[in-house]
This record gives structure tokens, sequence and C-alpha cells, in this order.
């Protein structure tokens, strides 16, 4: 079985995807809001990762990587710091509890893989919307979601399990086309 894992410091995303049915076997997300400090938070996504051993064969983790720059008006310094750091602990505690050294997906390239591209201009919001849209299209009743009252918003957490659901079916790509060398594995020399 393949993990995905979309780290934040309030949520986490979570996937379990069957390689060899191809189907997504399990996504739900770890709210971590209400814990006030970083030790509480490894503390019980210690818990998570120990019931998810228990259940699932996982062979395989692939976690979203960390915002690695400073993007103006749309993230702080101390934010990444924080974000870096968590995503580093979560994946020791991959480790630790799995005995899997986790594999990290640059998320644009993982969307890619999913079949995602987003027009021109198209900003934060409403990339998760499509993400959403797109994983809800491909995985039919695999992936179950609840909407907010007023039918208007899906549920706290919604968002991260899809993007979850991303890393996930991209690691299970990379993982069917490891020994794939492409078609073009010679250099093409142009002749006049």
């Amino acid at each position: 079985m393949i993990l995905g894992l979309d780290i934040s410091t309030t949520i986490i995303g979570v996937a379990v995807v069957c390689p060899t049915t191809r189907s997504l076997v399990y996504s739900t997300h770890w709210d971590l809001s209400k814990m006030t400090n970083i030790y509480e938070k490894a503390e019980n996504v210690g818990a998570f990762l120990h019931s998810l051993r228990s259940e699932y064969n996982i062979e395989q983790i692939f976690i979203e990587t960390a915002l690695k720059k400073f993007f103006p008006g749309r993230s702080r310094a101390d934010t990444i710091i924080k974000l870096a750091k968590f995503n580093g602990v979560v994946s020791w505690l991959c480790f630790e509890c799995l005995d899997i050294e986790p594999t990290y997906i640059n998320v644009k390239k993982a969307r890619s893989m999913y079949g995602l591209s987003f027009p021109r201009g198209t900003k934060g919001p409403q990339r998760k919307k499509m993400v959403m849209e797109a994983v809800i299209e491909k995985e039919k009743t695999a992936f179950t979601y609840e909407m907010a009252r007023g039918r208007k918003n899906d549920k706290k957490g919604v968002d991260d399990r899809a993007d979850a659901v991303v890393i996930a079916r991209a690691g299970e790509f990379i993982i069917r086309n490891i020994d794939n060398d492409g078609f073009l594995t010679e250099k093409i020399v142009l002749v006049d």
C-alpha cells in the first residue's frame, strides 16, 4: 500500500492507495488544530501512524514537499519555518513508526502527474477547489466528503484529503514507472 500525506501544522491529509488494484482504499484527515504545541501534535500523529500500520500494509510513503521559498503577500518566513520543522517531525515519525523512509514530491509535479493543469492567473483558493473537483471526479465513490451548512463549501479537511490523494496517486505513478526509460533513451542526432 502507498501512503500519501499532505502536511500542515493544523490538519494532515491522509490517503492510502493500493497499487495492485489501483484503488483509493482510505482517505481521512487528522485535525491537530486544537492541540497547543508541536509535541502534543507529534504524539498524536505517532498514534495515528501506529493505527494505520495495524490496518494497512504500508510499503511506500510519499509526502508533499514543504514550501521552500517566500512568496510576498502569501507566506511569512516564520510560517515557512514552522511548517518545515513540523514536516521534518512527521517525516521522522513515519520512519520511526513504519520503518519506511518517506519520498518527497513537489506539489506541482504531483498535480501534473494526476492530470491537473490550471489556467493562467488561477489563485490558491481556486486551485484548491479545482483539485477537489478533480479528485471527486476521478476517484468517484472512493472519495467521500461532506458539505458544510448551507451546502456552499466543503467541510474542514476535505481539501487536505484531496491533496493527499493527489500525492499518493503521484507516488503510485512514480512506482509504476520506476523502470521505464521512456521512448527517448538515446540522444537525438539531426541529419542534414
